[in-house]
């Protein structure tokens, strides 16, 4: 999903996160897993203020780049929510998979980067969330 092209980043000093996310969970053994649809959501928490992400990429448990979700700067208007679906199918990813987000902004931006994995055992289901960290 790919929205309006940014003018520029020059202005801005550009964050980077990174967010767990799981295509899978062990289960009983190390080879017994589940598979979980994964969510990222990004949120503008702004009401003001446009924020630009500028980087957006899927690493798989050993650390490898399994796929670049856009080619160039995307933004989210105020208060508005972005989101990317892993599926449940997709086993690229594994028990470590993550994001990195690079993104830029007003000083005062304070966005929320989260994802949210769903999954079943049998006849019940369950999810979890978790939230983006800085790194540099």
């Amino acid at each position: 999903m790919e929205k309006s092209t940014a003018k520029t980043d020059s202005v801005f000093k550009t964050k980077k996160v990174y967010v767990p996310v799981y295509s899978d969970i062990y289960q009983r053994t190390r080879n017994d897993r589940t598979l979980l649809t994964s969510t990222l959501s990004i949120h503008n928490t702004s009401e003001t203020d446009t924020l630009y992400i500028s980087r957006l990429d899927y690493y798989n448990t050993e650390g490898k780049l399994v796929r670049k979700y856009i080619e160039s700067t995307i933004f989210l208007n105020t208060f508005e929510t972005l989101e990317y679906v892993v599926d449940e199918e997709d086993k690229t990813g594994g028990s470590g998979a993550n994001f990195i987000i690079e993104w830029y902004g007003n000083e005062k931006l304070n966005p929320i980067f989260q994802a949210v994995m769903i999954g079943g055992l049998g006849n019940k289901s369950f999810s979890f969330t978790t939230d983006g960290v800085e790194v540099y």
